[in-house]
């Protein structure tokens, strides 16, 4: 059974290990603020959601293989939770038959315990196959179209009856026959479940003959439980992999729809806000988008987010310079949290986004874990960050530094900033850069490399900042004497 619901070819896999320098990436970027509306309350949606955001990696045609899914969904909310309602109370209800197996985990418990999920499993194919019958004809995708096919061919009335059938079989309601061989020391040897005859449990078949025993006798009734035991165990070990693996299947299908419920949630969201949102188009290489902005930014604030173009498609390092508080930061997170969305399918946060998929995304936000100190120790702890994210990043990453290495002088800091900038450029990993040191910008704009693309955060002439990041050369001035003026000006009577 397979649900197809995010590839094409294979089910989402289980959680495994976060990527190297998750907690680092989710906090530079501000994740925090946009996981609780994903999930909306929902502990099972903010953990699949966390997992597919910050781990899954999908190509290109999965990309727009989940985007028809999602068009899917969007169309049909009521159907998406119906049937995630399924998968999850099947779940959930397996869940709780756990509880007290492990205590005296005999064959015979694992054995029942086993058919009782199986029989609460088959209520559940039942109620899911009846769901997708009353809601197939509304859908179009080629994901949905796999999920209902397979649910219609897989559990059709016949294989349901015959279910029924084995489960009931397996419950021995006149017992098990066991054949068993004499081994050494008169020990029994090669137990063999058989299909029961009608002798019940008071009768056991020898090769001469039958042995009656009286089961009201201690001695006899262990004996019987342990000679069960060992003839059931190969049994109970099926049947317990057998409810392990619908329970798994019932698991992906509340974990790949439980995604697409979150994407919704976010989506209700920044609609909400009037924020506009849109389904990517992945790239081989370079970033043009029109208005992309930060959704985390969008949700906390009542005012209208402003959105920024970019076009550096031929690109590999992008410098962006200009007055302080003048979005720098916004817009590198904003590029950050749109390449994580577009990577595991999601629509993201821009008016129109064309973009490459990354398989690894990494973060340098200068000075972050350490404010005080002396310089040189600021310095050592940044050079530390970095060096582990080298040990790690590999060709096609994408890595985003936020005023990486400025905690010494300006020279040692822009000669520093620049051997790792051209190094991991070399190496095939996209670089964007947000600085104030001018050196270091205007030492990569004067090299004159098509591969360097430069964006300036805009100043109006009055000193206001419009929050719109344009192209642009670096200039040497980061204009801080205008915070400085409307900060301190009115006290100082400048």
């Amino acid at each position: 059974m397979r649900t197809r619901l995010l590839y094409r070819d294979r089910d989402l896999r289980d959680a495994s290990a976060a990527p190297p320098r998750t907690e680092e990436l989710r906090r530079n970027l501000g994740l925090d603020r946009l996981l609780p509306t994903m999930a909306a309350g929902d502990d099972a949606l903010y953990r699949v959601a966390e997992a597919v955001l910050l781990g899954d990696v999908a190509s290109a045609d999965d990309i727009r293989y989940r985007h028809e899914v999602l068009r899917d969904c969007l169309a049909h909310p009521g159907a998406v939770d119906d049937l995630r309602r399924i998968a999850a109370r099947a779940v959930e209800r397996e869940r709780h038959n756990y509880f007290g197996l492990f205590t005296r985990a005999t064959p015979d418990k694992v054995l029942y315990r086993s058919l009782d999920v199986l029989d609460m499993f088959l209520e559940a194919f039942t109620e899911l196959r009846a769901a997708c019958d009353r809601w197939r004809g509304g859908f179009s995708s080629a994901g949905f179209d796999t999920f209902f096919s397979c649910i219609a061919t897989d559990l059709d009335d016949a294989y349901l009856a015959t279910v029924r059938e084995h489960l009931e079989g397996l419950r021995f309601a006149k017992g098990e026959l066991i054949s068993v061989r004499l081994g050494a020391g008169a020990h029994g040897t090669d137990h063999v479940l058989r299909h029961p005859d009608r002798t019940g449990w008071r009768r056991l078949r020898g090769r001469d003959g039958a042995i009656d025993l009286d089961i009201d006798d201690p001695a006899a009734a262990e004996a019987l439980t342990v000679l069960a035991g060992r003839g059931i165990r190969t049994a109970a070990d099926a049947v317990a992999q057998a409810a392990e693996h619908v329970a798994a299947y019932f698991r992906t299908i509340a974990d790949e729809l439980g995604f697409y419920r979150a994407v919704m949630n976010l989506l209700a969201a920044l609609d909400e806000r009037g924020a506009p949102w849109c389904l990517p188009e992945p790239t081989e290489r370079g970033l043009t988008c029109r208005g992309l902005y930060l959704p985390a930014l969008a949700l906390e604030s009542r005012d209208p987010v402003v959105g920024n173009d970019i076009d550096t498609e031929e690109a590999s390092v992008t410098m962006i310079t200009g007055a302080n508080h003048g979005g720098k930061t916004t817009l590198l997170r904003s590029i950050g949290t749109a390449q994580l969305m577009l990577r595991c399918g999601m629509p993201v946060p821009a008016r129109a986004y064309r973009g490459p998929v990354h398989p690894q995304v990494f973060t340098h936000f200068g000075g972050e874990e350490r404010d005080g100190g002396d310089t040189a120790g600021r310095l050592e702890e940044e050079l530390g960050r970095m060096s582990a994210i080298a040990d790690v990043i590999r060709p096609r990453a994408l890595l985003l530094c936020n005023e990486s290495l400025a905690s010494t002088n300006e020279r040692e800091g822009a000669a520093l900033a620049r051997q790792i900038v051209e190094t991991v450029r070399d190496c095939g990993i996209t670089v964007v850069y947000v600085t104030h040191m001018y050196e270091l910008a205007r030492g990569l704009a004067d090299a004159d490399d098509p591969r360097h693309a430069f964006l300036r955060a805009e100043r109006l002439d009055s000193g206001d900042r419009t929050f719109r990041v344009l192209p642009g050369r670096p200039l040497s001035t980061s204009h801080g004497e205008d915070l400085f003026q409307r900060i301190f000006g009115a006290e100082a009577g400048v």
